[in-house]
């Protein structure tokens, strides 16, 4: 059993000096075996910090004392800014910026479709509100952005996914999915407002060195285990809570205050129906103590829209009457259930997933998108009335995994299982992809079911032509057709050493279970960058397939299409990275005129192709005229890949960020 010892704290103050440094104790509370201590807030948080928490949505959409966004946590790496989130009572409720904590009331601000449903919408001043949030947000990080000379942080294309919620908000008609979807645009809206603190508050103090900042109560603070991380937070003026054995407390250290544990005063009670009153709790989304794993649980999208039990012909009529008068003719409604739900969806059938592949991951793995890349995601035309029929479609599969499969996993297992199976198979998988891909291509589930295998024995064959029956044989046969050499390596690999290779290293698969970010950052890219480069090459195939039969034409477009990547190759997963950012990521118009213009080359060829594309790049030309034609020939690349498979496309992404 362990070891207790009972011992009992006062205040008390050294002889002649009474400074608090960062291992004082402004205040200290202690239960049990461990204390807790801050040099620089009056009060100690409860900390929520067992194996058997859970991360559940309560009645207001919000996790109770498991959310980041109300309560501190522990320090997590992967979530540095989360101890600079604002926190509520220190802003006036009179003012816009109280939106983002506000709760609805279904008697109050929620307007039904008629007397007794719970399908209607939020009172427009609301949403008023709830804009003017979206507008401030996009205004302090634009400044951000120009300070920073327009240099890509992941905050900026944070803002683009907060439209994107309020849009989604917008449409929404359940009380019930409004009730969370309104939690996300808040949790998002406090996130790009704490990165903004942490990027010009926070970070400059670190300069000074000598300095202790004075606190800013008005942030959410941490707690860590850490005194070296209690040291940096606390000179940074950061609100945060030591926590120690209390075996490991000195005797002599300076204690102005001994108080209890601050509960969270917050909502703790589940959904309840608002008309019957019956329970409908909301999903469990992880269960464990207070770490990145949990603030990654808070973090996913909420995708489970309810359906409206009502005549469609009411349901399109409420939703005309939302929106503007146009003067076009009314189009026809699909029997598409979410497309009431979700009308800027990007799929609405059974290959899709559960985030929206339109926004980037907002993940420290991720490397940030190509700039151009990013304003062409958020500009293209989702609705699915603009993908051509099957027949006429190019396969919608990948030819590589998505690279957000790397980054939404709850378990550091997974992720070892993830980059371990992709390290084995990888440069096996390259070259048979570029060489002879599979068809029909892998999906996302595939690619899934594949990484997260441990394969101890070898892999059944599926040669004999017969399908096994149920749906795990029918799983493991498909992983079969798709990656039956894959699947020997992986294999051999858990059956043997366990030792892997990326560009030259060695690499033990126990170090991935808590990997380097930029071994992450590096294999995403990676990924990025090559399914880039296939994709580009089979829409090009695709649409400029009535220039096959010339040679000569043919000939020119393939060394186009090299001369759109450095090292004019389509394969580079046997050469060095760059040392910098080049090609169509190259940091200035100059570098990246030259890879731009051989796109534009491309493009124009491709059905449709926008006519002011015809005009080709000069050195002459205006920075700003540069900037919105290579802004449009991204568009016109993203907008024909979704056009021709029904789904966004994996676009370049930056490996080295700026200064």
């Amino acid at each position: 059993m362990p070891l207790t010892i009972h011992r009992e704290f006062k205040p008390f103050l050294r002889d002649g000096d009474n400074a608090i440094t960062a291992t004082d104790a402004r205040s200290l509370a202690y239960d049990g075996q461990l204390v807790f201590t801050s040099p620089n807030m009056t009060f100690v948080p409860q900390l929520y910090d067992n194996p058997s928490d859970i991360v559940q949505a309560r009645a207001d959409g919000k996790f109770w004392a498991m959310d980041p966004f109300q309560w501190p946590q522990m320090y997590a790496d992967a979530y540095t800014w989360s101890f600079t989130i604002p926190r509520r009572e220190f802003h006036d409720p009179s003012t816009d910026l109280w939106y983002a904590w506000w709760s609805p009331a279904f008697s109050d601000d929620f307007e039904p479709l008629s007397p007794g449903h719970v399908f209607g919408k939020l009172k427009s001043t609301h949403c008023d509100h709830l804009f003017r949030l979206y507008k401030r947000a996009n205004k302090h990080v634009g400044s951000y952005k120009l300070f920073r000379e327009n240099k890509q942080d992941a905050v900026v294309g944070w803002v683009t996914g907060l439209r994107s919620v309020f849009e989604r908000f917008k449409e929404t008609r359940a009380w019930r999915d409004i009730v969370m979807i309104l939690a996300e645009f808040q949790r998002r809206f406090l996130e790009i407002w704490s990165m903004m603190d942490y990027l010009e508050i926070f970070e400059p103090r670190l300069k000074f060195e000598d300095k202790v900042h004075g606190v800013n109560k008005t942030w959410m603070g941490c707690f860590t285990k850490d005194s070296a991380i209690v040291l940096r937070l606390h000179k940074a003026g950061v609100p945060v809570w030591l926590i120690r054995d209390v075996r490991l407390v000195d005797d002599k250290i300076n204690i102005r205050q001994v108080t209890p544990f601050t509960p969270a005063d917050l909502v703790f009670g589940m959904y309840l129906h608002p008309i019957k009153n019956f329970a409908q709790p909301f999903d469990i989304r992880y269960k464990g103590p207070s770490d990145h794993q949990r603030q990654a649980a808070v973090y996913q999208p909420y995708l489970t829209f309810e359906e409206i039990p009502m005549d469609q012909t009411k349901v399109n009529r409420f939703a005309a009457s939302r929106e503007p008068s146009s003067g076009k003719a009314p189009t026809k409604t699909t029997k598409n259930k979410s497309a009431v739900y979700e009308p800027t969806a990007l799929r609405q059938n059974q290959s899709q997933v559960g985030r929206d592949k339109w926004c980037d991951v907002a993940h420290p793995f991720m490397p940030n998108i190509n700039t151009f890349f990013t304003s062409a995601m958020t500009h293209a035309d989702k609705d699915l009335s603009c993908v051509k029929p099957t027949h006429a479609r190019m396969d919608e599969g990948y030819r590589l995994p998505d690279p957000g499969l790397f980054v939404n996993v709850l378990s550091s297992q997974s992720l070892k299982k993830y980059l371990a199976n992709w390290l084995a198979c990888r440069e096996s998988w390259l070259r048979h992809v570029y060489m002879s891909p599979p068809s029909p291509l892998p999906r996302s589930q595939s690619w899934r079911d594949l990484l997260i295998m441990q394969p101890t024995t070898p892999q059944p064959s599926s040669s004999s032509g017969q399908m096994p029956s149920g749906k795990t044989g029918k799983s493991k046969a498909k992983l079969d057709l798709f990656f039956g050499d894959e699947l020997s390596l992986l294999c051999q690999f858990w059956t043997g050493s366990q030792m892997l290779q990326w560009r030259g290293q060695k690499i033990g698969a126990a170090m991935l279970e808590n990997p380097p970010h930029h071994l992450i950052q590096q294999i995403i890219y990676e990924i990025c960058k090559q399914s880039f480069r296939y994709d580009l090459l089979e829409l090009n195939e695709h649409l400029a397939g009535h220039m096959r039969l010339d040679r000569e034409a043919k000939k020119c477009r393939m060394e186009l299409l090299h001369g759109i990547f450095p090292q004019h190759a389509l394969s580079m997963w046997d050469k060095d990275f760059s040392t910098r950012n080049d090609g169509l990521n190259a940091e200035s118009f100059q570098n990246a005129l030259p890879y731009f213009e051989n796109f534009r080359q491309v493009l124009i060829a491709w059905d449709g192709a926008p006519q002011d594309l015809k005009q080709p790049f000069t050195e002459s030309m205006p920075e700003g005229e540069k900037w919105q034609r290579m802004k449009q020939c991204a568009l016109f690349y993203v907008q024909s890949f979704y056009d021709n498979t029904g789904r966004p496309p994996v676009v370049p992404h930056i490996l080295y960020a700026g200064p």
